[in-house]
């Protein structure tokens, strides 16, 4: 290779990233996998394998707060973006992460659409979040600019269930039942798209749909829309950054994940 076709190579590969394998994969390949970045509160309802726990003393056990390690959000966030690829999302589709979602659900929805390549419109940003850092490019749009960018492209929205709601199950055999035992910590939250609503936690346990790798892609592509303003995915590092949060010392001792 010559001198000008390595420069070119280097060129094209600055010009092309992931800002969730930054946050996540790479960390966790270089040790941090047990690093905790994300809290949830107790679950108001807690749950074993999809089903509302009775027992009094499972009930006590259940009801804490929990802490999410690194591993932990990338084993989430890129399960998550599976499903949704088997969902139809793909890079020209949008995906709204609504405003009243948990936090811990809000970030995982959003890395996991940032991951797969789909427009993410995160409703519950702060108007501090969608604030130009230094050098970015970023551009000012309406919040419908996002929809209007492909008026075909399917919109898949992650929203907590509504009251009486019955999430409708799919012919696709890979999303019909679960089986993964592991808690998924999406209890009550439902995706909706294409006219049917359909339950995340059961979605997320089934071990049959493949979590999704990281992919490189073009820097400058839009990725988020933040109160507004559509961020490049060169941009959106920083948003994502501030989805997670550092734990004490003292805390992360105390790690759990159901």
């Amino acid at each position: 290779m010559t001198d000008k076709q390595r420069a070119a190579v280097e060129s094209s590969d600055l010009q092309r990233l992931d800002p969730t394998y930054d946050l996540l994969d790479r960390p966790v390949a270089l040790g941090g996998a047990d690093d905790v970045i994300l809290a949830a509160p107790a679950p108001d309802t807690p749950t074993i394998d999809g089903r509302p726990v009775e027992d009094p003393r499972l009930v006590e056990a259940l009801s804490v707060p929990q802490t999410f390690s690194r591993a932990d959000v990338l084993d989430r966030a890129a399960k998550l973006g599976g499903v949704l690829r088997v969902l139809g999302a793909d890079g020209a589709s949008r995906l709204i992460v609504s405003g009243d979602l948990p936090t811990h659900v809000r970030a995982f929805a959003v890395l996991a659409g940032v991951r797969i390549g789909v427009l993410v419109d995160d409703e519950a940003a702060v108007d501090s979040d969608a604030t130009p850092r230094s050098g970015d490019t970023t551009e000012r749009a309406s919040p419908t600019d996002a929809a209007d960018a492909d008026a075909d492209a399917e919109t898949l929205t992650i929203r907590p269930h509504r009251d009486g709601e019955s999430t409708a199950e799919s012919a696709d055999s890979a999303i019909r039942t679960a089986v993964r035992s592991v808690r998924s910590h999406f209890e009550g939250i439902a995706v909706e798209g294409g006219g049917q609503s359909r339950d995340l936690d059961r979605l997320v346990r089934d071990s049959r749909i493949q979590p999704a790798a990281s992919r490189p892609r073009d820097a400058q592509r839009p990725a988020l829309v933040v109160n507004g303003t559509t961020l490049t995915l060169a941009d959106a590092a920083g948003h994502l950054a501030d989805l997670l949060m550092t734990v004490d010392a003292d805390t992360s001792s105390d790690h759990q994940l159901g």
